[in-house]
């Protein structure tokens, strides 16, 4: 039997799995990022993690290659990232090589968002569909298209950076500014002198404000906070509606916390859509993503299942 091995590396945490070409996974391993230590430490946990899955590779089984999704920029055509945010020195680092030389096995490298909606179209809620749009909206948002039948890449990789696309034309700030956690917090931190009462001042003060003090406000009717998720629910439909006329889409599927721990903001987000968008993308479903917490995993799998089945 042919099996493939996920890696998904984050700032965070890095998780490596052994999958079949399914998407069932049989064995996982997981360690804190040496985001810190440079690019050398962190590609040292995930030779170390990709040996230790191997030992569970069944009897007669065969690893064909490591599908690894990352945060990017990044090239999946040169396999190179251009650059870490979240991780000390990596600048130009080609990692798809080195992990191919240091593993001996073929790999296929992609942004971690793409990685994403790969992994909900081949082993969740896309199924089936050719043309489909992931979002994740959490720390920041990220994009990943199926465009009839494939994923969509664009020059060096770089396309469907969705999160990136400017929304409000005179401050020019960006969908993922306004409607990530980092917004969510900054629009709360705002208002909350407005509202004395409002029950964020006693979950936090302004300065340590985060979005799932919001959602927590949001639970027990804080008016404050039933107000700034109406106002995530008008961002992230705003988002769409730009999504929907740039791709086309038979299906939308949401992830990342914002939206998980939320779920009521899908039916806000497809209100504004309805009311915003021609006939002809009326009737687009916008649904919660199925993979959650696995979404990293099998669309790092699912890179490399791709490759096998083109």
């Amino acid at each position: 039997m042919r099996y493939i091995i996920g890696v998904d590396l984050g700032g965070t945490q890095i998780r490596v799995g052994l999958s079949t070409l399914e998407g069932e996974i049989l064995k996982e391993e997981r360690t804190l990022t040496l985001a810190a230590e440079g690019p050398e430490a962190v590609i040292g946990q995930i030779v170390d993690l990709v040996a230790l899955v191997r030992k569970d590779v069944p009897e007669g089984g065969e690893v064909l290659g490591i599908g690894i999704g990352s945060p990017g920029p990044l090239d999946p055509f040169t396999g190179v990232v251009f650059n870490q945010p979240n991780m000390t020195g990596w600048v130009d680092v080609p990692l798809r090589d080195e992990l191919a030389a240091r593993t001996g096995l073929p790999v296929e490298l992609g942004n971690d968002a793409n990685a994403a909606g790969l992994g909900e179209w081949l082993y969740g809620g896309g199924k089936g569909t050719r043309n489909m749009v992931y979002v994740t909206i959490s720390t920041g948002i990220g994009v990943g298209v199926i465009a009839d039948g494939r994923l969509l890449l664009g020059h060096k990789g770089s396309a469907a950076e969705g999160g990136h696309h400017i929304i409000d034309w005179q401050t020019r700030e960006t969908w993922e500014n306004l409607a990530a956690g980092a917004g969510v917090a900054r629009a709360a931190a705002a208002l909350m002198p407005s509202y004395p009462d409002s029950l964020l001042h006693k979950l936090t003060e302004s300065e340590t404000l985060r979005a799932d003090h919001v959602t927590a406000a949001r639970r027990q009717n804080d008016p404050l906070a039933v107000k700034l998720m109406e106002r995530e629910g008008d961002l992230i439909g705003v988002g769409l509606v730009n999504i929907l006329y740039m791709y086309s889409p038979e299906l939308i599927l949401l992830g990342g916390g914002i939206v998980t721990h939320n779920p009521y903001l899908i039916e806000h987000a497809t209100k504004v859509i309805r009311e915003n968008v021609f006939a002809a993308y009326q009737d687009v479903p916008v649904r919660l993503a199925e993979l959650g917490g696995r979404a990293g995993l099998l669309g790092a799998v699912a890179l490399y299942a791709t490759k096998v089945s083109a």
